[in-house]
């Protein structure tokens, strides 16, 4: 620990004050950024940057996860992300997420996303073939750009198998992402059966997911990672996040 009660550490993306920071290849816990300041320019790209949207992405100092001072608040009309490209093309074959995320109200009933990664052959400032972690029906969906499949499927029995969190809560999510196209989330570290993939088909949970025949090749090479929100018919939304990390191994809520 720094005299200042700022963590220290030798890998080269590694901000805030958790006790786990040094050994993972990306942790931001934001406390080291001024409140009212935007994220650190040195682990985040904004996409888009577009003056007058009424898009922001700022230090909140008023609250943070489990406790802590700062997280991030995310004010997005349309489409808003913090990018890092730097980081999950060198985690080998399994990629795994852990953020904290809290809403400021409840999730619409239409499409958008939270978390989207983009393979390494396409272009990452365009849509096409984006894996995306985020929500439809009033709970957490996984989707995919250019055949529109879900996980689970679009329906009351798929959506009964997912997770609806509720406004004004902080939710420990932790995503898996392997290359060979399996998918896990857990929330609060209980795993969510509607939202895992495991290569066998699942009624009601991955039928056209398995059946797609695009499927896989967006895992190949996994060229950024992008948190933030997108907005595909759920409107706009303010939502916080806070320790945002990356690992080649499991993470854990702390």
């Amino acid at each position: 620990w720094s005299v200042t009660g700022v963590q220290t550490c030798a890998l080269p993306i590694c901000t805030g004050a958790v006790a786990d920071c040094s050994s993972l290849p990306l942790c931001d816990t934001f406390e080291s950024t001024a409140a009212g300041a935007a994220p650190s320019s040195t682990l985040w790209t904004l996409i888009p940057n577009s003056p007058g949207s009424g898009d922001t992405a700022t230090i909140d100092g008023t609250m943070g996860a489990h406790g802590s001072a700062h997280s991030l608040k995310v004010v997005s009309n349309d489409r808003l992300y913090l990018r890092n490209s730097t980081v999950i093309g060198t985690l080998g074959s399994v990629a795994h997420v852990r953020f904290y995320v809290r809403f400021a109200t409840a999730l619409a009933a239409g499409h958008a996303a939270m978390i989207v990664t983009h393979p390494m052959a396409v272009d990452q400032y365009s849509q096409s073939n984006e894996l995306r972690f985020g929500s439809q029906d009033n709970v957490f969906h996984w989707n995919t750009d250019s055949d529109a499949a879900n996980i689970p499927d679009v329906s009351p029995n798929g959506d009964a198998t997912s997770f609806k969190p509720v406004a004004n809560t902080w939710y420990c999510v932790e995503l898996t992402i392997n290359t060979n196209g399996h998918l896990n989330v857990s929330v609060d570290g209980n795993s969510i059966a509607g939202l895992t993939e495991d290569g066998v088909s699942t009624p009601d949970v991955d039928d056209s997911w398995v059946g797609s025949t695009a499927s896989l090749s967006r895992y190949t090479m996994l060229a950024d990672f992008n948190v933030g929100w997108d907005s595909y018919g759920a409107g706009a939304l303010t939502l916080w996040y806070d320790d945002v990390a990356l690992s080649s191994g499991p993470i854990g809520c702390q």
